[in-house]
């Protein structure tokens, strides 16, 4: 009796608990007030598999190419933060100098950017980030393609993939760790 007077009172606590944690609808008013939080972090374990990638030539000389069972595999960590117009710019000048420019040329090809019209150096921008999280480079995405034939078109569609294979090849430990990528609408 006593067993079943402490489940019975485990139970109820763990309702409460559960009750006390329910997720509850947030409005959009009540979002923008929300601070604290710099942004996410994504980790991925790649297991990726194409069966054929294909080109065809369709002119009367074409002809056309496969590449067979491509496989992409490794892992990845990633960030993602919303800038604002002059973190943007500090990071962009920063990549550009850490690609040889100097901070003078780098504030010239910004400049560029928004005279071509590609950024309006108002908008917030999303920074997609590979840290250097200090990971041992096996762990680093490889792309293998087993098999790259090439075929012949009739009508410009693909007649063919016996052809036998003229090679295979692998780009291994593509070590992504301090890339960044920015995406903006325009």
């Amino acid at each position: 009796m006593k067993l079943f007077k402490l489940c019975a009172v485990a139970a109820a606590l763990t309702g409460l608990a559960l009750s006390a944690s329910a997720m509850t609808s947030i409005a959009d008013e009540e979002l923008s007030q929300v601070s604290g939080q710099d942004g996410v972090s994504i980790g991925g374990d790649l297991h990726i598999d194409i069966g054929s990638f294909q080109y065809t030539d369709t002119d009367a000389t074409g002809g056309s190419v496969s590449f067979n069972n491509i496989k992409i595999n490794g892992m990845f960590v990633m960030t993602v933060d919303i800038l604002n117009n002059a973190a943007f710019a500090g990071a962009v000048g920063g990549a550009m100098v850490g690609h040889g420019l100097t901070a003078a040329e780098a504030t010239t090809n910004l400049g560029n950017l928004v005279a071509a019209g590609v950024y309006d150096n108002k908008s917030d921008v999303v920074q997609f980030a590979f840290p250097n999280a200090n990971q041992d480079i096996r762990l680093a995405p490889s792309i293998s393609v087993a098999s790259i034939k090439l075929g012949s078109t009739t009508a410009g569609v693909h007649t063919d993939n016996a052809s036998p294979s003229f090679g295979s090849f692998a780009i291994n430990n593509i070590d992504l760790q301090g890339t960044k990528i920015w995406m903006w609408a325009h």
